[in-house]
């Protein structure tokens, strides 16, 4: 009994130091109603161009009169993705399009028939190959409820315009970003734009920049998004659609993160930091006065923006870190 006590006491000392009280949400972070009996929403946004949601994520479809044209596939979806277009349409799935290679955003895609055409950038299709490979410890997909997904049968590099029946779709792509591979997916006459994992309307970006493996083309993205003619945003996250207003103040958000960042880099003094934990131990040091760089980037930054993004207080840091590095290295 003794021991237990001892056991609970730890548990609940643990507890309360990963507690976290987090700033109440805004308004413009909620996300549609989903009716529980469902669990999903589909609606449509312009002339046969539908977008899905359980909430967490959002994908979209397009009616074409000869056929469905799906893009991505959330496994968080299960079969609701399927549900929802049999909700609007008989058309079959003749064409699907990958936004990407990340598995949260098309781990769901076998749902889909093996039939259908499959397009996507040639690095999504280069890295789809290799996530597959046998000797990998764990399936594609696994720790998102995914499964290995239809390679691509269509690739393209630059561009790749999509016409079926009376509907259009632009793929194309502009570098690296988010992951190499994640295209621009819009729908001229719908004025839709789709983009994956850069904006998330009504918040700060998932953690680390939504964890993209290039920071400079991650920023850079706002401006590319800016440049089309779009009234609508599919990002992927989040439970509701994103407008141009929503991405411009992400843009705004990160460009105060950069000026943030710099002037932390500026002002921390790193030789102050060793003087204090000494130069014998490098990763301390340095892991020190990153972590003083990187808290007081956030400690500029939280205050202009912790009433107008969800999540500011949670992953401003994380945002912070990531240019910093940037600007000390690219």
């Amino acid at each position: 009994m003794k021991l237990r006590a001892i056991i609970l006491g730890l548990a609940g000392l643990f507890s309360a130091s990963m507690a976290f009280a987090a700033a109440p949400l805004p308004e413009s972070s909620k996300g549609v109603p989903i009716p529980q009996d469902k669990g999903y929403v589909v609606e449509e946004i312009k002339d046969g161009l539908y977008w899905v949601t359980e909430g967490a994520y959002t994908a979209m479809f397009l009616t074409t009169g000869k056929g469905v044209i799906v893009v991505d596939a959330p496994p968080s979806f299960g079969d609701k993705m399927l549900k929802a277009i049999s909700e609007v349409t008989k058309e079959p799935i003749t064409h699907v399009v990958y936004s990407h290679a990340h598995a949260d955003h098309i781990g769901g895609a076998s749902m889909y028939p093996k039939t259908a055409k499959y397009i996507a950038h040639v690095e999504t299709k280069k890295r789809l190959q290799r996530m597959n490979d046998t000797s990998r410890p764990f399936p594609y997909g696994m720790f998102v409820g995914g499964k290995p997904v239809p390679f691509p049968t269509i690739t393209f590099e630059d561009s790749y315009t999509l016409k079926v029946g009376n509907q259009e779709l632009r793929l194309e792509y502009k570098g690296d970003d988010h992951e190499p591979g994640n295209i621009y997916v819009y729908a001229p006459k719908q004025k839709v734009l789709m983009k994956i994992d850069i904006v998330f309307p009504g918040w700060t970006p998932f953690k680390g920049l939504a964890v993209a493996e290039n920071t400079v083309g991650y920023l850079k993205s706002h401006d590319v998004i800016l440049s089309y003619d779009f009234d609508k945003l599919v990002s992927g996250h989040w439970g509701r659609l994103a407008t141009r207003k929503d991405v411009e103040i992400q843009k705004q958000y990160m460009q105060d993160i950069q000026t943030s960042a710099g002037k932390a880099l500026q002002t921390v003094d790193f030789y102050a930091i060793a003087e204090k934990v000494g130069y014998a131990n490098t990763a301390l040091l340095f892991e020190t006065y990153l972590a003083a760089v990187t808290q007081e980037c956030a400690k500029l930054t939280e205050p202009k923006w912790i009433k107008k993004l969800g999540g500011v207080d949670v992953w401003t840091k994380d945002h912070c870190y990531k240019v910093i590095m940037a600007h000390r290295l690219d």
